[in-house]
């Protein structure tokens, strides 16, 4: 009887440990999940912008206290990144508050913490900046897009349309999954495309869906005019 009754109170004991272990071990369980989901949601709406898709490839042990890592992929590229286990900070190449806008974030790129103005389009323009040209005084154009992003291929007909309308009168970069001048793509943002960099001082990260194909069209010649001098004066009448 005795042997059953010390069976018994093992076993209890056993059940109680385990019980206590499940509600200690619990609470962080939840608070890891939470904080992982709550950086995915705010690197694919805030840093990506929809213009690309992250997605968890894995979460791993992390020897910093109070951080988790966090592998994800991004066109078949694998990143790590860190997230602070109680949801709110995001580390990438440095802390980022995900509790402050965007904007508060401080530099989030050499060129978009520089003074700027609303243009057409919703393209900015940098008070501070000239007109970048080339060796013949063209503006430079940049368009940076991907394959598998729908707001580049909503985009890129437009710019098409565009540095064969304004022709020798600039100097047309368009660029697609590579890497060539991808320094300049990050001076203006987080790599997020589409993007649209003209002569250096304007530029737009994102498509211009929210309007109209002819709008845009319209929108993001008149800043290419502002970026040549109203050159042609064919087109920038």
């Amino acid at each position: 009887m005795n042997f059953f009754s010390d069976k018994w109170r093992v076993a209890l004991l056993i059940i109680v440990l385990l019980l206590a272990l499940f509600i200690v071990v619990q609470p962080e369980l939840k608070s890891s999940n939470s904080a992982v989901e709550k950086a995915m949601s705010y690197i694919n709406e805030t840093l990506l912008g929809g213009a690309n898709t992250a997605s968890l490839s894995s979460v791993v042990d992390n020897d910093i206290e109070s951080l988790h890592r966090v592998k994800i992929e991004v066109q078949g590229n694998i990143f790590d990144v860190f997230v602070s286990s109680d949801g709110k900070y995001l580390f990438i190449d440095g802390p980022i508050d995900m509790t402050a806008s965007i904007n508060q974030q401080g530099d989030v790129s050499e060129m978009a913490s520089k003074e700027s103005v609303n243009v057409e389009g919703g393209f900015k323009e940098i008070s501070e900046v000239d007109v970048c040209t080339d060796e013949n005084g063209k503006p430079l154009v940049y368009f940076f897009g991907s394959e598998t992003c729908p707001h580049c291929e909503w985009q890129k007909p437009i710019m098409t349309e565009l540095s064969q309308l304004f022709g020798d009168n600039i100097n047309y970069h368009e660029n697609f999954d590579g890497s060539t001048e991808a320094d300049i793509l990050l001076k203006y943002g987080n790599g997020s495309v589409p993007a649209l960099i003209i002569g250096c001082k304007y530029y737009r990260i994102g498509s211009g869906e929210a309007t109209s194909v002819a709008e845009d069209t319209e929108a993001v010649k008149d800043v290419i005019c502002r970026a040549t001098g109203g050159i042609p004066a064919s087109i920038c009448e």
